[in-house]
């Protein structure tokens, strides 16, 4: 997994020239300004635009601490992938974040896995939960463990949909630890469900460009090599299967792609056993 980066806030897209928010909130901030933070903090987190993980995550994070409420959690934000990206509000929450890949359990694994979101206060019950991170959590100071999915945007399915079918993985976890043991998500659900919402709508977004973008290759590369088999087929008068054939246990014994050997083939630099024969 990558290391947790500094939490670093994303400015405002749509207005370059508003100042920095503030890195917390204070406690008396009117309500309008908060709705004004937090209408600016869900159009950044759900924005379509390209942005590294690290950072997406980093921002989720820093908008957590200035719209949770007060006292202003530790939090963890894990994005699901291949590593999966983390983002961390301060030492205590790196260091829980550690414990749990070390120990195999805890309230971030849970949550990746399709747990819903829970408020665990760290007693007994949470000590059959997560036996050792339990005990581990305790030591550091955290008495109440908040978890949120990073929900997949549901889309309506349609009358033939199967029964029973499996619903999909979250998209990733954010996890809020509190030195307070009275449950206090109530109070912060609406602005934390919320930015939880639009970052995964920003997930929801990456996640289904980046196929778009797998198909269109996918696409381009099947146009070029379909360009190669008829290209060969005339050349040499084989059917265009058989054209094909040669051209793929080509690539595999000289360890060529075969989208560019099909592209050699067709601007006509591809090796002597397919290339035109000069007259």
């Amino acid at each position: 997994m990558e290391a947790f980066p500094l939490p670093r806030l994303a400015m405002d897209a749509a207005d370059p020239t508003a100042a920095p928010l503030p890195h917390r909130p204070h406690a008396s901030r009117p309500a309008p300004e908060r709705e004004r933070l937090l209408t600016r903090a869900l159009l950044d987190l759900a924005s379509p635009e390209d942005r590294e993980p690290a950072a997406h995550a980093a921002s989720l994070i820093e908008y957590v601490r200035l719209l949770g409420g007060e006292p202003a959690p530790d939090a963890v934000a894990v994005l699901a992938g291949r590593p999966p990206v983390a983002a961390g509000s301060g030492p205590r929450a790196e260091l829980l974040r550690e414990l749990e890949e070390r120990l195999g359990e805890g309230p971030v694994r849970d949550t990746l896995a399709g747990a819903a979101a829970a408020e665990v206060p760290l007693d007994d019950a949470a000590a059959v939960r997560w036996p050792r991170f339990a005990v581990r959590a305790r030591e550091l100071g955290v008495l109440l463990v908040s978890t949120v999915p990073l929900a997949e945007v549901a889309y309506e399915e349609g009358p033939g949909a199967a029964d029973g079918a499996q619903p999909r993985l979250p998209l990733g976890a954010l996890v809020l630890y509190s030195d307070v043991a009275t449950p206090q998500l109530s109070d912060r659900s609406a602005p934390v469900a919320a930015l939880a919402g639009a970052a995964a709508l920003h997930l929801r977004h990456r996640r289904t460009r980046d196929h778009a973008r797998q198909l269109e290759q996918a696409l381009r590369s099947r146009i070029v090599i379909e360009q190669a088999k008829g290209v060969l087929a005339e050349r040499f008068g084989c059917p265009t299967d058989g054209a094909f054939t040669e051209l793929r246990r080509y690539a595999r014994a000289h360890q060529r792609n075969l989208h560019d050997l099909a592209r050699s083939v067709v601007d006509g630099t591809a090796p002597p056993p397919f290339r035109k024969a000069a007259h």
